[in-house]
């Protein structure tokens, strides 16, 4: 992904944020190159799970396809260290 479609992803994110789906505790756009990784963190799995049931298109993806971008995701754990 280009820089230019990165900042509009960026700015996209910001928007939405106000209504970002209940759950997810934060999210993140990593940005190394043309490698641009949206990565949101969810309270936990059962939460993401419920989620992905009410909606057809998770919003990240359709966040990434407003800037025209169509993304490869995949979910992965990640443990929470005390």
């Amino acid at each position: 992904m280009s820089r230019d479609k990165a900042d509009q992803l960026a700015e996209l994110m910001r928007e939405a944020r106000p209504t970002r789906p209940e759950g997810v505790v934060t999210a993140a756009l990593h940005v190394e190159g043309e490698a641009v990784r949206l990565i949101a963190y969810w309270r936990d799995r059962e939460t993401f799970d419920a989620y992905l049931g009410t909606v057809d298109v998770p919003r990240g993806v359709e966040l990434m396809r407003k800037v025209g971008v169509e993304p490869e995701w995949r979910v992965v754990d990640v443990l929470e260290l005390d």
